[in-house]
């Protein structure tokens, strides 16, 4: 039987007017689409059935009930509403915040937007390394203190050894644009069935050598540089504690920009704080914010950033360009009847 309503959308992040344009264009006379921006509680605009706050948030809470698909990141009681829902596309490429979730049903379809962030984390990937080696922390400490003091720290990336953590679209963009500076790159896979060191067409594309998981206390005590582009799941949450952190070099270099949960932070301070490591860079953190009391916040060899190496809108357009295609492109699938791409396994985390 021909379907003759149309699919219900809720669109619950900002939507610029020509992106609004393309899902009307395309879409229209199959979907009806509410922006909810539109009906924050700031809104002034003329809104036919939100004329009051309390109309607005009756509004938002009927959309939800109603929503067949939802293209943003509700919270946990906003799911509870959506009875149903179908198809979840979050705009993020973690989605461990639905998979953690206790109280929600089990039974749509959930999304990520994987693929959209490669370029932008790569990039700061790529700039926070050189930020260490070239001691940038603490010149900008002097240039506060109007100190013009030359140090004696200098390394360059140039023949190094190089552990990326996850080989999704995240860890081959780091490095893609890290081979150009004359690095030996090495892949850690959570699942490499059959892989022993080099391997197929992805291996010899980015990496030098993939490995599983497995084989991680190995090969890390012989990188310089390792960075974390893991999702968070059991599997990997306390992966760094002490006493792998130990095993590192004493002057590699330690990047996060996968979850927060991947380091135990208070080991990272006792290793940091005995000298050993060069430095670290944390766009994440085990608990976020970070606790206003720890010491990584004082550290000249730690960069902290607050979740921001890959932002998904009010920041780089490209990327939110990305995200918008990947979005689009979906929903085209969903209502074609296809496979959506970039599924998330609720129970893996991933």
């Amino acid at each position: 039987m021909l379907r003759t309503e149309k699919e219900k959308i809720l669109v619950k992040v900002p939507c610029r007017e020509e992106v609004r344009r393309k899902f009307y264009q395309r879409f229209g006379e199959k979907c009806e689409f509410v922006f909810t921006e539109d009906y924050s509680g700031d809104y002034s605009g003329d809104v036919a059935e939100c004329k009051t706050l309390k109309s607005r948030e009756e509004f938002l809470q009927n959309c939800l009930r109603d929503a067949e698909v939802i293209i943003g990141e509700p919270d946990e009681a906003e799911l509870q509403q959506a009875e149903n829902l179908k198809w979840l596309q979050i705009t993020w490429a973690g989605a461990d915040k639905y998979t953690k979730m206790q109280n929600i049903r089990r039974d749509f379809v959930l999304t990520n937007a994987s693929g959209a962030f490669g370029i932008v984390i790569s990039e700061y990937v790529i700039g926070s390394i050189i930020a260490l080696y070239r001691s940038f922390p603490a010149y900008q400490k002097k240039q506060r203190n109007h100190v013009w003091e030359k140090g004696n720290s200098v390394d360059t990336l140039f023949g190094k050894k190089v552990l990326i953590l996850g080989t999704g679209d995240i860890g081959k963009n780091v490095a893609a644009r890290l081979r150009p500076f004359g690095v030996h790159i090495t892949g850690v896979k959570r699942n490499v069935a059959g892989i022993k060191g080099k391997t197929d067409k992805e291996c010899k594309e980015y990496f030098d050598e993939i490995f599983s998981i497995d084989e991680l206390d190995r090969i890390l005590p012989n990188m310089d540089i390792v960075t974390g582009c893991l999702p968070g799941t059991k599997e990997t949450a306390g992966l760094f504690n002490e006493a792998r952190l130990r095993t590192m070099k004493k002057d590699a270099v330690l990047i996060n920009v996968g979850r927060g949960s991947l380091i135990v932070n208070d080991d990272l301070v006792r290793i940091l704080s005995a000298g050993h490591l060069k430095g670290a860079v944390l766009d994440v953190s085990e608990t976020e914010p970070l606790a206003e009391e720890s010491p990584l916040w004082d550290m000249e060899n730690v960069i902290l950033t607050p979740h921001i190496a890959g932002p998904s809108f009010g920041g780089d357009r490209m990327t939110e360009n990305l995200i918008w295609d990947i979005c689009i492109q979906n929903l085209e699938r969903f209502l074609e009847g296809k496979e959506l791409c970039h599924r998330v396994n609720l129970e893996a985390g991933y």
